[in-house]
Formats: structure tokens, sequence, C-alpha cells
């Protein structure tokens, strides 16, 4: 699995990664990976709840804004989509 993580600010993209794991998809490998996304960013990690899972499994991206995190949060949106493989 890929995942491609962005921060947003002004509508422009601030800071991103691609993300690969070997794992299959799952709400607790999703939640690991959000984490480690998180560190890789140096930004504080957003309040997992299952709708954002749903969304990722759904739509294949989850969109965090300010109001996802306890911390501050120094962009406008985190969005973490799947990178579908070839």
């Amino acid at each position: 699995m890929k995942i491609w993580a962005r921060l947003i600010k002004d509508d422009k993209i601030a800071k991103d990664t691609l993300f690969r794991s070997t794992l299959k998809l799952s709400e607790k490998n999703y939640e690991m990976w959000l984490r480690e996304i998180c560190a890789l960013l140096d930004v504080p990690n957003p309040v997992l709840l299952s709708q954002h899972f749903k969304n990722f499994v759904n739509f294949h991206n989850t969109r965090f804004k300010q109001d996802d995190f306890v911390e501050c949060l120094d962009y406008d949106m985190l969005i973490i989509e799947d990178c579908k493989e070839d």
C-alpha cells in the first residue's frame, strides 16, 4: 500500500510525503500508518474516528482539519490519500 500525505496551507501543498507499507488495510494498521506519517511530517496526531477510516475505505482519502486535532496544527488541512498500485 502506498499513501500520499499532504499538508495544505493557503490552498497550496506546504509539505508532503509518500508512505509505503506491506501490511493490508485495516483500521488498526490505518491508525499505525497515520501515526508514522504524522511523525514523518512533524505534526501532531489527529483524533481518529471510525468515520475517518470509512472515508478512506470508501473514497480512498481522508481530510483532517484543525478541529480533528487536540494540539494546534500550523496548516489548514492534512490529506491522506491512497495511491493505487499498478
